[in-house]
């Protein structure tokens, strides 16, 4: 039975362990697509927390419309292949192989990085916005030279292998799927047309580089009308089998491809089930794996050879390290808020919301450890707190954590109380192991007052209290009908009957969801033009999904403007007209702001020592700005500041 620590082989290749990290776009290179310090750091951070192979970013393999990211790796140029090495010999440092993935973004390429010129087999995908030009036969030929080049200067490079990324609405891909590709020539019509091209470049590639391990990422399934389905990939994969490739790394294509939170771990594993059942190559599976638990079950399954840990390795480098050494209980969970996809599909560097460390690896590498055991008291025990509280204890400073209630976790124990969202309380429980690993003092159950505060005798203190709930100074604001969403999550309070919900946030959306679950007839109200502003778009569909089942009222464009004895008093924003709406309850559901009143008093009680206000504390966000913020902060903290 195979089991996580096992060692396994791709082709010739023997790997250390079963685990892989696959593809994650990072925008890390240079501006010219050169390997940089910081690729190479993020990359060493995982190689040196023991994953057994590393797949890169999508590499280009052309510049123009073969452009992805702004800052992507590139395998074209003569001059790539000293860079690459170079990454090559610090990954291997480690015992981690290091494939290199190789992608032409095709018709779902992005205009702005392209100059405008987006190429495909066919016009008819646009994903985009852009109709794509169509390639030519002669064009079609050049693009399967220069993925063969790529895949011959990664070879030169002492890479271990090279990975064909042929799912995701990318070239490739557009030639395979027969919703995409609408050709009537060589390279389109039949199935054999649509698997001619990214046939040529596997031939190609074993032609030029031999028996170099290959793998070949494929959409096991498409929703999209007329996409492939899984026998049909099935099929391909077989076809792959047949022409030489190592390895099949098993993905879909759909708005799903990336999955929230909510989503079950080992969602898809039906796809890497049925491949791994039909070909006789290793198969990678991403199966939206959190926990070592899961990666377990689907080897013992048979759902896979390699399970593919993508943002399991974002929230935290050492996945692979703890999961193989018994740690599991700090590992830091990825809870699948997006927050690192939606830093790429805004062309930014990568960023983790659980990992403030992720993609700023150089920023950190010198951790100062000059504490000297000198005393720092930390006020507020959520993310932000926790965060300044393992930095600085990790800086050798004596620290005492203080939290009023018996828990710590701060808002994040209001934040799992939606609709399955049991990832948030891993990421509480990830963290809490972690503050006890570390030996931390924590006060809970204690409010940090100045008086408690003085007899601590701290060189410095952080405040990290949090927000409360915005109440904003209306007519009638002061009804007992008026509760916050925050009560409702906690159960505080049960609304029943008519329920109006003020605010579409995700904080709003996810209460809707809670009340209308409970058999309330719900009323959502929303100062936008869309619900769910603010929100990561797919998070956001997510729950529309869910909630589109159900007998939901929305008000766009309106502003609650006052509470009255029988109803509430609306404003449309557009027109100015007047609406009433019959209430039992009025859920607030208006973001939350710092609380500045403790924050004062702190700063006001000790002028004489610095005193650091972080995350919600200084600016309410979300866990992203949250955990920036104080790892930042305390990084770079001093007692004489």
């Amino acid at each position: 039975m195979v089991q996580l620590q096992d060692s396994g082989t791709i082709g010739g290749l023997k790997l250390p362990n079963r685990v892989v990290m696959p593809a994650m776009g990072i925008n890390l290179a240079t501006d010219q697509g050169d390997v940089s310090d910081e690729l190479i750091s993020f990359y060493e951070a995982r190689a040196r927390g023991g994953v057994g192979l590393i797949i890169t970013e999508v590499t280009r393999i052309t510049d123009g419309p073969g452009s992805s990211d702004p800052r992507q790796l590139s395998a074209y140029r003569i001059s790539d292949i000293s860079g690459i090495q170079r990454l090559v010999e610090v990954i291997h440092q480690y015992d981690t192989r290091l494939f290199v993935q190789l992608q032409h973004p095709g018709a779902s390429a992005s205009p702005s990085l392209t100059g405008g010129k987006v190429v495909a087999p066919s016009c008819e995908f646009v994903p985009n916005g852009t109709i794509p030009e169509i390639l030519s036969i002669d064009e079609c030929a050049d693009l399967v030279k220069q993925f063969v080049t790529a895949a011959q200067l990664v070879q030169k490079s002492g890479a271990d292998g090279v990975e064909l990324h042929a799912a995701h609405g990318y070239l490739i891909n557009n030639f395979l799927s027969p919703a995409m590709n609408f050709r009537k020539d060589a390279y389109g019509g039949s199935f054999e047309n649509r698997l001619h091209f990214l046939l040529d470049i596997v031939a190609g590639i074993r032609q030029s580089c031999g028996d170099f391990p290959l793998s070949v990422r494929i959409n096991a399934f498409e929703a999209l009308s007329g996409g492939m389905m899984l026998s049909e990939s099935i099929t391909v994969a077989k076809a792959l089998e047949s022409a030489g490739v190592d390895a099949i790394n098993v993905s879909c294509y759909s708005n799903g491809c990336i999955e929230p939170g909510t989503w079950p771990e080992g969602s898809k594993r039906e796809f890497s089930s049925a491949m791994k059942a039909a070909v006789g190559i290793p198969v990678i599976a991403v199966n939206n794996i959190k926990e070592p638990r899961m990666a377990e079950v689907l080897l013992k399954e048979g759902a896979c050879d390699f399970v593919g840990i993508g943002r399991g390795h974002l929230a935290d480098a050492q996945w692979t390290r703890k999961a193989l050494t018994g740690k599991c209980d700090t590992i830091r969970q990825c809870i699948g808020c997006l927050a690192c996809f939606n830093e790429i599909l805004a062309l930014r560097r990568i960023k983790c919301a659980v990992n403030p460390v992720t993609g700023r690896e150089m920023d950190f590498v010198h951790t100062v450890k000059n504490g000297e055991g000198r005393r720092v008291a930390i006020v507020g025990g959520g993310p932000a707190g926790i965060e300044a509280a393992l930095v600085l204890k990790e800086r050798r400073f004596d620290v005492h954590l203080f939290d009023e209630q018996l828990q710590l976790g701060g808002t994040l124990n209001i934040a799992d109380k939606g609709y399955k969202k049991e990832k948030i309380t891993a990421y509480v429980n990830s963290l809490t192991a972690q503050v006890v690993q570390a030996g931390i003092c924590c006060h809970l159950g204690e409010s940090a007052t100045p008086q408690v505060l003085e007899k601590l005798s701290p060189c410095g203190i952080f405040i990290a209290c949090g927000a409360q709930p915005v109440r904003p100074e209306l007519p009638g604001i002061t009804d007992n009908r008026v509760v916050t969403a925050e009560g409702v999550l906690c159960g505080r309070v049960k609304p029943k009957g008519q329920v109006v919900v003020v605010g579409s946030g995700m904080t709003g959306l996810e209460t809707a969801e809670m009340l209308v679950l409970s058999g309330c007839s719900v009323t959502l109200v929303e100062m936008q033009a869309t619900l769910g502003s603010g929100i990561y778009p797919a998070v956001t569909e997510d729950i529309l999904a869910r909630l589109k089942d159900f007998p939901l009222r929305v008000y766009l464009k309106h502003q609650l403007i006052a509470i009255q004895p029988e109803d509430l008093l609306l404003s449309d924003l557009d027109t100015g007209d007047k609406r009433m709406l019959a209430a039992d309850s009025i859920v607030l559901a208006l973001g939350v702001h710092p609380r500045q009143s403790v924050v004062d008093t702190i700063v006001r009680s000790f002028p004489q020592l610095p005193v650091v206000v972080i995350g919600d504390a200084r600016k309410s966000g979300r866990i992203l700005e949250a955990t920036q913020d104080a790892h930042g902060r305390s990084f770079v903290f001093k007692k004489d500041m």
